[in-house]
């Protein structure tokens, strides 16, 4: 069991649900308010973050398969899997404008490079520039 509160709120898929939005509301009313708008009913935000709501995620309507292979391996993080990399963290160009599917396996290569407390401290550049930044071919990814 994690026990830095905040290192809790990154599900085992890599996802940060301390900086998702869903997480977020719970101290922004006017993003609380936008949520419901878009449909996200009133009992499943704001969200307490993947693991303590055992991966049932509000954006799908069932447990979460990963997080349910996670527990099954007993894996803090994907990455401490001897199936790591698995399909399940395989990046799709479906919805990859809006959902943050695609940074799990740069998320979970940073975990594993310098620990779950200091890749929390770099998530949301790593979020900002996934959705905001250009790529320079040759270069990569610049916010």
């Amino acid at each position: 069991m994690i026990q830095n509160e905040r290192v809790n709120l990154v599900a085992p898929c890599g996802i940060d649900c301390g900086i998702c939005e869903l997480y977020l509301c719970k101290d922004h009313k006017d993003l609380y308010n936008h949520l419901l708008s878009k449909g996200f009913p009133a009992t499943k935000i704001p969200c307490k973050g993947c693991r303590n709501i055992e991966g049932y995620c509000p954006v799908i309507p069932e447990k979460c398969e990963t997080y349910s292979c996670a527990e099954k391996e007993k894996a803090t993080f994907c990455v401490d899997c001897t199936s790591f990399p698995c399909s399940k963290l395989m990046p799709s160009v479906d919805k990859a404008e809006t959902l943050p599917h695609n940074m799990k396996m740069f998320n979970l290569c940073r975990i594993h490079a310098i620990g779950a407390e200091e890749f929390t401290k770099e998530s949301v550049k790593i979020k900002a520039t996934y959705y905001k930044g250009t790529m320079e071919i040759g270069k990569g990814p610049k916010l």
